[in-house]
């Protein structure tokens, strides 16, 4: 059995505890403050302890950071009403065993009871240093379970210095994520430099990434550095991952495995400092089980991996998201907005953002340029364009539908069916479905290419075959 000090300044909080752990088999130790807990812990040993982070003198991170540094035995499990990005990080970062945001789970309070008297708090008794957070990034907004998963995945990977791999939807703040492992790192002071892999033709990429000599090829007067010289002892992000062809894939696995590139036109090996983080939107299993990705170079990749859940599949977070967007609008605007009407949070809280966070931004954004008041109603809101409730995706299937039964029925009337139709059928399928979404995304090709998942040049090409 345990010995488990409980620190939080809620009185009904500690009687529960108390009577859990009393019922558990556990000694429960009781403190309301950092102060108490001090004294307790200038006689007592426990082997627990569970820190609250808002305490009436001094927050619990500060009593977190002195148990860690002084007393690396306990397991400290960190909680919070306020499922706050860099507290997790922070929390994590400083040593913490788990992380929990309230209202407590009791079944997870024994699973973690256990599993720490089981031995597997061995994993975290060497302490954390604290270490100066230094300029943040902006926030990654989020409450839900999925979203604190991945604020401690971000603590604990800032001190260890691995290659990671951020998956998920356009739109779900993957650089955010990148960006908040370098800020909290202790790399942080050198630069994060940003690249994306599908944004440009090969041969133009690799003289992005690895720079050339004098001379390499019709244009090169002078040598330049490439990114990976440019990020020094810092960060370098590689974005659109799954998007790097295949003579890169070759180059950027030599580059992991030897940690030396050479510039293009050059045959002097030059060493590589920085750390890798990679991101894609793409399966990147399934593509190398398709032969589009080579089988080293993701098993590399995917040392370490962290997904970002697409927003609709967190919208406990919309509200949270809502109030953080109008808040760095009105800043950036000038603005003194209050916050959506209740007819704009219901409409919000029913659509399934096809374009994730970065859509919700746009939708704030555009509504408080359009709008003078301080109330942001409903019918600001197109939401892809829609006029009421409903979804991308409803909309975009039926008008896929029409088109196919259009062309179909067409045939039938005029008796031309000999040979298969199904090319005509996909052209129109094809040509609606790229009307719909430019129509959604208001003509912006970015937008639009995103959310049918093809490049912009893919998107430009197609656009110009059907005459859109």
């Amino acid at each position: 059995m345990a010995m488990v000090l409980v620190v939080d300044d809620e009185k009904t909080i500690r009687f529960a505890f108390e009577t859990f752990l009393r019922d558990e088999g556990h000694t429960a130790l009781l403190a309301g403050d950092v102060a108490s807990a001090r004294r307790i812990l200038e006689t007592a040993r426990p082997d627990i302890v569970f820190l609250d982070y808002r305490l009436p003198d001094e927050d619990g991170l500060s009593l977190l950071a002195q148990l860690r540094a002084e007393r690396p035995d306990i397991a400290v499990i960190f909680m919070t009403a306020f499922g706050a990005m860099d507290v997790a990080i922070r929390a994590m970062q400083l040593g913490a065993y788990e992380y929990l945001t309230k209202p407590l789970d009791l079944s997870r309070i024994r699973e973690l009871i256990g599993h720490i008297l089981d031995g597997r708090a061995a994993l975290h008794e060497e302490a954390s240093k604290p270490k100066d957070v230094g300029p943040r990034p902006e926030p990654i907004v989020g409450r839900s379970a999925a979203m604190q998963t991945v604020f401690k995945m971000i603590g604990l990977l800032t001190t260890q210095d691995v290659t990671v791999l951020i998956t998920g939807e356009s739109g779900v703040g993957k650089e955010l994520v990148a960006r908040a492992i370098h800020e909290h790192s202790d790399r942080r002071s050198a630069p994060f430099v940003a690249v994306n892999c599908g944004a440009m033709p090969e041969t133009l990429l690799e003289a992005e990434m690895f720079g050339y000599e004098k001379g390499a090829f019709t244009g090169a007067e002078r040598q330049k550095p490439g990114k990976f010289e440019i990020a020094g002892h810092g960060t370098i992000f590689l974005d659109e991952i799954g998007e790097l062809h295949p003579g890169l894939q070759v180059k950027l696995l030599r580059v992991l495995q030897e940690r030396t590139f050479e510039r293009v036109g050059g045959t002097v090996s030059l060493p590589m400092h920085a750390r890798i983080l990679a991101a894609t939107n793409k399966n990147l299993y399934e593509e190398m089980l398709q032969g589009r990705f080579r089988r080293d170079l993701y098993y590399r990749l995917h040392l370490i991996h962290i997904h970002l859940p697409p927003l609709r599949e967190r919208m406990d977070d919309v509200p949270l998201l809502v109030e953080h967007f109008v808040e760095k609008c009105n800043r950036e605007l000038g603005r003194r907005v209050r916050g959506l009407s209740p007819g704009a949070m219901e409409r919000f809280l029913n659509y399934s953002w096809p374009g994730n966070v970065r859509e919700l931004e746009n939708e704030i954004k555009r509504a408080m340029v359009l709008s003078r008041d301080e109330v942001l109603n409903e019918r600001l809101f197109e939401l892809g364009g829609q006029v009421s409730g409903g979804n991308l995706g409803e909309d975009s299937e039926e008008v896929l539908r029409r088109a196919a039964c259009r062309l179909m029925d067409e045939k039938l009337r005029a008796q031309k069916v000999v040979g298969s139709i199904l090319d005509e059928v996909v052209s129109v399928v094809e040509a609606a479905l790229l009307r719909e979404a430019l129509h959604k995304c208001q003509g912006n090709q970015l937008q639009a290419s995103e959310l049918l998942g093809i490049h912009r040049a893919t998107l430009r090409k197609k656009k110009k075959d059907y005459g859109l």
